[in-house]
């Protein structure tokens, strides 16, 4: 109970309420301190000016007309105060007193504080400055600092309640905003916790304010976004394999029963090829893991994407040829981008050998380079809208396409490379056919 009882004390909030507390009371003290300073500490100073202009005075007299000339001028002086805050003594060589109102001397020449009695039977601070005399004596100047000292006291009296009032004020602020913060912290806990415990569905709660709290909020709900779209795409390509990958393991076993059973070198041959097959979704599935894992993003280098395309269809004309369509290019020379150029290839190989076996017959493919966007065009029947986000998930394919070879992995590997270097893919309706866009940002002119 009592651990739990002051968990709060140890969280970050508390400290950080203790932190500004005591940087509030240290700038509480600097302010009272000037604040002394500049009352309490001038009307010191000011009673300290007044006893040395006296004192030089008196000195002066002295100078012309002895210690009579001293006598009475102190006389002079008593007369004409009205507040009774002056006070004199001119003593002999003896020590007795010639004038003034003081009745001792000090032991020492210089400056002392003390206390007298007044006539009317209080006490008073008495700040005085003493002096020898030539051919003895001594000559003492006051001033009474009463006021100054009650000044000074209630000055301390007001900074003890600021104080006060500072040290709960903050700590009441600091308690109510470091609960504030905590029970936010504590709530970011239990989604998060929630979270670990497989309830991907939970998010953290985003306030209007969009103070720090939130803005972080918002980043981890994003993460949670991303993680649940990386979950839901692993189960969706667990089942993909599962389901997809049961045919040609079927029709690998078959292809070995008939070898086993008539071992001839077309049945040991159909069987290597439907091997090689499935090493091939097996290479194609590791290659699209590589990619999103963004680790050859470290490998980028300046990139002549003009020449990959014009390379990339050149490749493909002879296919396109094979079936009697017509792969036209129009690409623009010298477009320059940073990234992996056997990726970039392998992107560029997909979509075009995509236009040509998904084209019709005779028909037209297209590759088009500008400097901001890669065009591929084919005059097949294209892709319904409502599966155009899915043919990028792996093993997808269209009922059409599932008689024809392939493995559903091309698109997958293309959306991949584009994520990877921060590009965008979209599919449109060519009418008919399917035209894909890849936009991407160039190098500037003056990099090439």
């Amino acid at each position: 109970m009592a651990d739990a009882r002051w968990t709060f004390a140890r969280t970050t909030a508390f400290r950080v309420t203790l932190l500004h507390l005591l940087l509030t009371l240290a700038g509480t003290l600097l302010v009272g301190g000037g604040a002394w300073w500049a009352t309490v500490g001038f009307g010191a100073r000011q009673a300290a000016q007044e006893i040395e202009r006296g004192m030089g005075v008196l000195l002066q007299s002295g100078a012309l007309s002895g210690p009579r000339g001293i006598a009475l001028s102190i006389e002079a002086r008593m007369a004409a105060d009205r507040t009774g805050a002056e006070f004199y003594l001119l003593a002999g060589p003896d020590g007795q007193r010639i004038a003034g109102n003081l009745s001792g001397v000090p032991r020492d020449p210089g400056w002392r504080e003390g206390t007298i009695r007044l006539p009317q039977g209080n006490e008073a601070p008495v700040l005085m400055l003493a002096a020898p005399l030539p051919g003895g004596g001594a000559l003492v100047v006051g001033r009474d600092l009463s006021a100054v000292r009650d000044l000074e006291a209630r000055l301390i009296s007001v900074a003890g309640w600021v104080a006060g009032g500072v040290l709960l004020l903050g700590l009441g602020g600091g308690l109510l905003i470091g609960r504030s913060v905590a029970q936010r912290a504590a709530a970011m806990e239990a989604a998060l916790a929630a979270v670990q415990a497989g309830d991907l569905d939970r998010r953290l709660a985003v306030g209007r304010s969009g103070d720090e709290f939130d803005r972080l909020a918002a980043r981890i709900n994003a993460t949670l976004d991303r993680l649940q779209s990386l979950m839901t795409a692993l189960r969706g390509v667990t089942d993909d394999i599962a389901h997809d990958l049961r045919t040609p393991l079927t029709r690998l076993r078959q292809r070995l029963d008939a070898a086993a059973a008539a071992p001839t070198a077309e049945t040991i041959a159909a069987a290597q090829q439907e091997a090689d097959a499935l090493l091939d979704i097996f290479a194609a599935l590791l290659r699209i893991a590589q990619v999103e894992s963004g680790a050859q993003r470290a490998g980028f280098t300046r990139v002549d994407l003009s020449a990959i395309a014009q390379s990339v269809a050149e490749v493909y004309a002879p296919a396109a040829e094979e079936r009697g369509q017509s792969l036209t290019t129009d690409i623009i020379a010298d477009v320059t981008v940073t990234g992996d150029p056997a990726l970039l290839t392998q992107m560029l190989a997909n979509l075009t050998e995509n236009a040509v076996r998904h084209g019709r017959e005779g028909g037209h493919a297209r590759l088009v380079l500008t400097d901001a966007e890669i065009i591929v065009t084919d005059d097949g029947p294209g892709i319904p809208a409502q599966e155009r986000e899915r043919v990028f998930r792996r093993f997808h394919r269209l009922d059409p396409a599932r008689s024809t070879p392939g493995s559903g992995l091309g698109l997958a590997l293309v959306r991949a490379v584009a994520d990877l270097h921060g590009w965008s893919v979209t599919l449109e309706d060519a009418g008919p056919g399917l035209r894909v866009r890849v936009a991407f940002r160039p190098l500037p002119l003056s990099g090439r």
